[in-house]
């Protein structure tokens, strides 16, 4: 894995594998004659890969929400999660839109690296939360000093659920409304 980061850090012109997005000018290897700024080439393509996964799953959970009439909206992506605000009639439709968006993308992403087989504990998340507050785990009370008696004493706000693709393909709603 890594040779080929570095094979693509020290290509005449740096691109992510996926969506061939080029890196700045400024730190291609025809700029900087030396591997001085090997790790930031290297790191880039990382990180530049990530944001090219993000792009295509919120291209492909847009296209399933709109194939399927799901109202709902990206709200906010941090780090490795991304949230969508949908009415609570549609939250099972969108949980496995997403399940079915990441299976997309990652069938793409490994397609471009010449791999054919998506094992499923690769192809699906290993949960989607299903919450009505943003928290890092549905259960988290959030307990502060601002907040000491939690959030389901505090606001009557109830934990929420993480289902796996087979829990939500189990929901009887997301089929029965197809």
């Amino acid at each position: 894995m890594f040779n080929r980061l570095e094979e693509i850090a020290r290509s005449p012109t740096p691109a992510t594998p996926f969506l061939g997005c080029r890196i700045t000018r400024t730190l291609e290897p025809a700029v900087i004659h030396n591997s001085y700024q090997l790790n930031s080439r290297v790191n880039w393509v990382v990180q530049s890969s990530a944001v090219d996964f993000l792009h295509l799953l919120l291209v492909a959970m847009k296209w399933f929400m709109k194939e399927y009439a799901i109202p709902g909206r990206f709200s906010i992506s941090i780090h490795d999660e991304v949230r969508f605000m949908v009415p609570d009639s549609h939250q099972y439709e969108a949980a496995l839109a997403l399940q079915l968006s990441n299976l997309l993308t990652r069938a793409f992403f490994a397609t471009q690296l010449g791999i054919h087989d998506l094992p499923n504990s690769v192809a699906f998340f290993s949960g989607v939360d299903i919450d009505r507050s943003l928290r890092k785990s549905v259960e988290d009370e959030c307990v502060t000093p601002s907040n000491p008696l939690g959030l389901s004493v505090s606001y009557g706000i109830s934990p929420g659920k993480e289902l796996d693709v087979f829990q939500l393909l189990a929901e009887r709603s997301v089929l029965e409304r197809r």
